[in-house]
């Protein structure tokens, strides 16, 4: 891949000293709003507080702006763009969830009492994901401000309150979109952001910008005993319990392998995008994957977060059967969740005929409950290219390179009323900051909130 010449950080567009002050004041009064999301309710008068809030700071985007509510406090602000004649616009989801993780114990300061300290801002959603969120908002309002015309873009901003609980926001959203015929042509989220150290030898900063996440399959695995009686009489195979139990040891024996690790387009992207930034030996390495992929591929699988780039994940999440009450009686039935998460669902299939074959043996059935696939976006394509073209412009310091999402966004909700689907943030993080997500002392630089301002301002300007 072609080297392209890194500048200095201090290159970056950014705002003044006096405007990002500003938008700390905004963004300390987002963070203070414990929006902690329950099932109880406990938190519904700090999530109400938080949309008074959101009022209040971006006047012209909520009197101008459509306001869509879904659940119980997932909201979407639509922006209605100027009209090409002859062409129909393209419709542009910003998203970011304004529901946190609670605080938690270990903090050097209150989770939820917005600090600044050494340059930097302390508190729980600071990085996920109430800056990017204030940013796209704040970019919107200004460009309402300065008399945009968004010229040729119906914009979306989308944020949901249970994003952290896999909750429904988004999947009502997007179900609205599609009985009203609401189409994207690029959805960006969360998910990627500017980081250092994720890859080995690799001394430059990175802009990873998720092209794919991970799906995530649910499958009910059953036995049921073959006859009814005491404990005391018939043989041992009509045991469900055991023969569920025998069925899982199996299934999750690492000498049966049965998902082995490939190099996805997109993973294969990563690093071979690093190549030109990497030192010695691992540019010669990465700079010929091909001929050192089993190589490489056996170290990764070693590796438990690196091994999750490269095959489906396996883990039976729930198991029961059988009655304490009356343990003298063999269990009816015995039953266990099996979590699949997969890059490509063909693979996921593919092994999933090995997994059934093993159910057979053991008498037990495998049935698919849930199934969340997203599909991949092209990262040679136009939106990719919009995005990266911002990154280059507004973080010349830093390499730009398509990665995969392990993790999981409400962007995948998205994917049958989306051409495009992105997970990119431009906030910036050390190793340090990025091991504070969802950890205690969650912060981010202060110069870097003017930053993602300017960034998303950019982005939308450039669709």
């Amino acid at each position: 891949m072609k080297k392209i010449d890194l500048k200095p950080e201090s290159e970056r567009i950014s705002v003044s000293a006096e405007q990002n002050a500003r938008y700390i004041d905004s963004l300390s009064k987002m963070i203070a709003c414990k929006t902690v999301y329950s099932l109880s309710g406990e938190n519904n008068g700090e999530f109400k507080r938080f949309y008074s809030l959101i009022q209040e700071l971006f006047p012209t985007l909520s009197q101008r702006a459509q306001r869509l509510e879904f659940g119980t406090g997932c909201f979407v602000y639509m922006i209605r763009g100027k009209r090409k004649e002859g062409k129909e616009n393209r419709n542009i989801m910003l998203m970011s969830h304004h529901d946190v993780v609670d605080g938690g114990s270990g903090w050097q300061t209150d989770p939820f009492t917005p600090t600044v300290k050494d340059g930097y801002l302390y508190g729980r959603g600071t990085i996920d994901t109430k800056t990017p969120l204030f940013a796209e908002l704040q970019a919107c309002e200004e460009l309402l401000n300065e008399g945009y015309e968004f010229d040729g873009t119906d914009l979306y901003i989308g944020s949901s309150d249970n994003e952290e609980v896999s909750g429904d926001g988004m999947v009502l959203a997007t179900e609205y979109f599609r009985k009203n015929g609401i189409r994207f042509y690029t959805v960006l989220d969360e998910g990627g952001a500017i980081t250092e150290g994720q890859i080995p030898g690799v001394a430059c900063k990175s802009a990873v910008v998720a092209v794919h996440e991970k799906s995530r399959h649910l499958f009910k695995c059953r036995a049921v005993r073959d006859t009814k009686g005491h404990g005391g009489f018939g043989g041992a195979s009509d045991n469900a319990v055991e023969r569920l139990s025998r069925f899982i040891s199996e299934v999750t024996d690492k000498k049966n392998k049965i998902y082995k690790g490939k190099f996805y387009p997109e993973v294969r992207a990563t690093f071979e995008g690093h190549v030109p930034y990497m030192s010695f030996p691992m540019k010669l390495l990465f700079g010929n994957i091909g001929i050192f992929s089993p190589l490489i591929k056996k170290i990764m699988m070693g590796i438990p977060a690196a091994g999750a780039m490269l095959s489906t994940s396996l883990s039976f999440t729930v198991i029961n059967g059988g009655d304490a009450n009356t343990p003298g009686i063999r269990a009816e039935f015995a039953e266990a969740l099996m979590m699949l998460r997969c890059v490509r669902e063909d693979d996921l299939y593919s092994g999933l005929e090995r997994i059934k074959a093993i159910g057979k043996k053991h008498g037990v059935t495998v049935e698919e409950v849930e199934r969340d696939y997203c599909r991949p976006t092209d990262f040679c394509g136009e939106a990719f290219g919009c995005v990266e073209r911002v990154l280059r412009k507004n973080f010349p310091d830093v390499a730009v390179v398509p990665f995969l999402l392990t993790a999981g966004t409400d962007a995948r909700r998205f994917t049958d009323v989306a051409d495009n689907i992105l997970r990119f943030a431009p906030i910036d993080l050390s190793k340090k900051q990025f091991s504070t997500i969802h950890a205690p002392d969650e912060h981010i630089a202060v110069k870097n909130v003017g930053e993602c301002v300017a960034f998303y301002k950019e982005f939308i300007k450039s669709i």
